[in-house]
C-alpha cells in the first residue's frame, strides 16, 4: 500500500462518521456521570444506541464495499466507548453513592462487564467474516447497554439486581450462545419509539415508574433470556420459527417415547404382579410349599432311621 493511500479520505465513508456520533455521544455519557447528571448520562447512553443502530443499515444503503474493515473497526472502537466504558462508569458512580464498601464490590463488576465486552468485540472482527451465521456470537453489547440505562431510568432501580444483570450480562457476552438478529420491523419500529420517548423531554410516568424505560428494560430482558433456546438448537442455523417448531416437536417425541417405555415397564410388573397374585389364590403355590414340605420330612425320617441302626440316637 502506497503513502500516499493511507489518508482518512481514503477510509473514511458516511457510515463511519455515524459510528464516531456514537462514540461522542458515549463520551458526554462519561462527562455527565462526572458532572453528577447520571439521567442524563443515560439518554447519552440510548442516544449512542440510535447511531449504531443507524450506521450499518447507512452503509448496507450505500453498497458500501470495506474490504479492508476500517468500517467494522471503528464501530466496534466506538461501542467500546459508548456501551463499555460508559455502562461502567455509570454503574460504579451509583455504587460510589452508596458507600465505599459497595463501590468496591461494584467497581469489580463494572471492570469484568467491561473487560467481557472488549473481548466480545474482538471476537466479533475476528471471526464476523470466517462463520455462516447471521446473528450473534454471545450477547450483544449495546443490548447490555441498554438493561443497564432502561433500568436506572425506570424508577425501579435496585444496586444489588443491576450488579447481577450485569454479571450474567458479561459471562454471555464472552459465551458461544447464538442469538439472532431482531428482523421484526414491528418490534424495532416500537422500541425506537420507546428510545425516542426517553430521549425528549416527555414525560409517561405511572407513579414513581418511566412507563417507556420500564417498557424497554422488559423488551431486552425478554431478548435476554432467549439463551434459553439454545437447548433446542444443534445447527448453525439462524433462530427461525421453523428450526425451533421442529427441535421442539423433536424433543416432545423423546419424551413421549421414554414416557411409553416407563409405561409398558409399568404394565409388565403388575401384570407378573398380578399372575403372582392368581397362583397363591388358586393353591398352585401353596400345593408346590406342601408338596416340598412333605418330601422334606420323608428325608428327616429317613435320617432318624439310620441314626437310630448306627446306635447314634441311644448314645444321646
Amino acid at each position: 500500500m502506497r503513502l500516499k493511500s493511507v489518508g482518512m479520505g481514503y477510509f473514511l465513508a458516511i457510515p463511519d462518521i455515524i459510528s464516531i456520533l456514537n462514540l461522542v455521544f458515549g463520551f458526554l455519557a462519561i462527562l455527565m456521570v462526572m458532572d453528577n447528571h447520571l439521567t442524563y448520562a443515560s439518554v447519552c447512553v440510548l442516544i449512542a444506541v440510535v447511531f449504531d443502530s443507524v450506521d450499518g443499515w447507512v452503509s448496507r444503503k450505500l453498497n458500501r464495499n470495506d474490504q479492508l474493515g476500517f468500517g467494522k473497526n471503528i464501530d466496534s472502537l466506538a461501542d467500546i466507548v459508548s456501551f463499555g466504558v460508559a455502562p461502567s462508569v455509570i454503574l460504579y458512580y451509583i455504587g460510589l453513592g452508596i458507600s465505599d464498601w459497595a463501590a468496591y464490590l461494584v467497581a469489580i463488576v463494572a471492570i469484568f462487564t467491561l473487560i467481557c465486552g472488549i473481548l466480545r468485540l474482538t471476537r466479533y472482527n475476528i471471526i464476523s467474516d470466517r462463520i455462516n451465521y447471521p446473528g450473534f456470537v454471545g450477547f450483544p453489547i449495546p443490548a447490555t447497554a441498554i438493561i443497564l440505562v432502561s433500568y436506572y431510568l425506570s424508577g425501579l432501580f435496585n444496586i444489588i439486581v443491576a450488579t447481577i444483570l450485569m454479571l450474567f450480562a458479561g459471562y454471555l457476552m464472552i459465551s458461544t450462545i447464538r442469538y439472532p438478529k431482531v428482523d421484526n420491523y414491528y418490534l424495532i419500529g416500537f422500541s425506537a419509539l420507546m428510545i425516542i420517548l426517553l430521549i425528549l423531554p416527555i414525560d409517561i410516568f405511572i407513579g414513581a415508574v418511566n412507563l417507556p424505560a420500564l417498557i424497554l428494560f422488559v423488551l431486552s430482558l425478554i431478548y435476554m433470556f432467549m439463551t434459553f433456546l439454545e437447548f433446542f438448537i444443534d445447527t448453525e442455523e439462524a433462530l427461525t420459527v421453523e428450526n425451533v417448531n421442529r427441535n421442539i416437536v423433536q424433543a416432545r417425541e423423546i419424551t413421549t417415547n421414554k414416557f411409553g417405555l416407563s409405561l409398558t415397564s409399568a404394565q409388565e410388573a403388575f401384570k407378573s404382579m398380578k399372575d403372582t397374585i392368581n397362583q397363591v389364590s388358586s393353591g398352585e403355590i401353596v400345593g408346590e410349599n406342601k408338596e416340598y414340605s412333605e418330601e422334606k420330612n420323608k428325608i428327616d425320617e429317613e435320617d432318624k432311621l439310620e441314626n437310630i441302626s448306627t446306635g447314634e440316637v441311644e448314645n444321646e
